[in-house]
This record gives structure tokens, sequence and C-alpha cells, in this order.
């Protein structure tokens, strides 16, 4: 009998309707207008569902340089997919794609649970993982939710507040900081807000895979394939 609830699945596949509303914004749709806000704010729920899903399928994967070697892969795929949806060149200069983002995500997730490595080095190694994600899309940010979902893993709500903490630190936090400083509510970027979405979505994931053995894939198809086509829209069209 099914589990009330939203399976591993569903999530996966609302958050790359979100990330596909997110990238149509982002190419078309002026951002300070309330329909760029709206499309971000939902957008924010991709990364954090995403991070949620590297924590655990960490833990889960039967071959864990199989994982990555595969997260590798469609990262280098991905990256001149995501410079054509950039630059409208597969060659342009552009920072490294969310696949990267993730690649490097797992990475840290290694160095964190690896029983061998000191406290000190897994720190430093921490530090020149977050330094690396700079270079991708969501930086830095992307590997602090996926260690905060990592370490209270085990408890749902515990994961929730320590996600909804790094967020509220790392992207609403700077924010209220340059209006103070500024008096401009124009450095206010609400869509921002969005990035919260994901907690009530995630509060009800049953723990239930859900779809079927090749819905894995869909991501990482699914990723570089929208890129393409929306920058070659762009190209056509915009």
């Amino acid at each position: 009998m099914k589990k009330k609830g939203i399976t591993a699945s569903d999530l996966k596949y609302i958050a790359i309707l979100a990330m596909f509303i997110d990238h149509v914004g982002w190419l078309a749709i002026p951002t300070t207008s309330p329909l760029g806000q709206i499309m971000h704010a939902i957008g924010r729920i991709t990364a954090p569902v995403m991070c949620f899903f590297l924590s655990e399928g960490y833990h889960y994967t039967k071959n864990f340089k199989k994982y990555l070697m595969r997260m590798g892969i469609f990262a280098v795929i991905s990256h001149f997919a995501y410079c054509f949806y950039k630059t409208e060149h597969f060659f342009g200069k552009c920072n490294e794609s969310m696949i990267t983002t993730l690649f490097l995500c797992l990475v840290g997730l290694h160095v964190y649970n690896h029983e061998k490595i000191p406290t000190a080095w897994k720190f430093v190694s921490l530090i020149g993982i977050a330094m690396l994600t700079e270079y991708c899309d969501w930086g830095s940010k992307a590997l602090f939710f996926t260690l905060a979902f990592e370490f209270a893993r085990g408890n749902r709500k515990q994961q929730l507040m320590a996600f909804s903490g790094v967020a509220f630190l790392l992207m609403i936090v700077p924010m209220i900081k340059a209006l103070i400083i500024t008096g401009d509510l124009a450095v206010v970027s609400f869509y921002k807000f969005g990035v919260f979405l994901p907690v009530p979505l995630l509060m009800l994931y049953n723990g239930e895979k859900g779809g079927s053995k090749h819905t894995k894939w869909v991501f990482y198809i699914f990723y570089p394939a929208h890129l393409l086509l929306l920058g070659l829209l762009s190209v056509l069209y915009l």
C-alpha cells in the first residue's frame, strides 16, 4: 500500500518543472516584474530539493564511484548546454552549470563522511570545495544546503530547520543588510524568499522512491536538453 505524501520521483519532477519556469523567466521576463519575481520564486525550489536528494542518494547508492562518474560526465555535457543558454555560444564565457555544483557537493559529502580524513583536513577541504562552487550556478549556497541536510539526516524536522537557518543566513540576511545600509527597497530581491518553498514539499516526502528504474535519468537528460532548447529559442526569436 502506497504511503500518504509525495515520493522522491514526484518531488524531482516538481523541481524540474520549477527549474524550467525559472530558466524561461531569466530568458524572457523582466526580473523586476511581478511575473518575473513569481517565476524566480518558484525556481528557488529546485536547488534545495536536489541537494536534499543528493544527501539521500549518497547513502543509498550501491557504487559511489559510478554515481560520481555519472554526475561528472553530465556536468561536462551540461556545461556546453549551459553556456549556449547563457551566451548563445557553446564555447562562450560562462560559469559552470548546476550539475557541476551538485558534483562538487557530492565530493563534499564524501569528504564530510569519510572516517579516515582528520577533522582539520575535512574543514580545509570543504572550504576549498566551497570556493570552487562559487564558479558554478547557485555557488557555495548549494554546498551548505547539502551539508545542512546531511548534518541533521535522520530527523526530517531538524533537517528542514537546519536548511532554513542556512538559507536565511545566506540569502535573506544579505538583503536585509543591504536594505539597512542603502535604505533602498530596490536591493530586495523578493523572489529569494522562494528558497523556503521546498520546506513544506519536503515535509510531505513519504520516503518512497516512486517512479521506475529509469526515473533517475530524467533530470540528467532534461537539464542539458531544456537549456539547449531555450538557447535555440533565444537565438531564433529573442
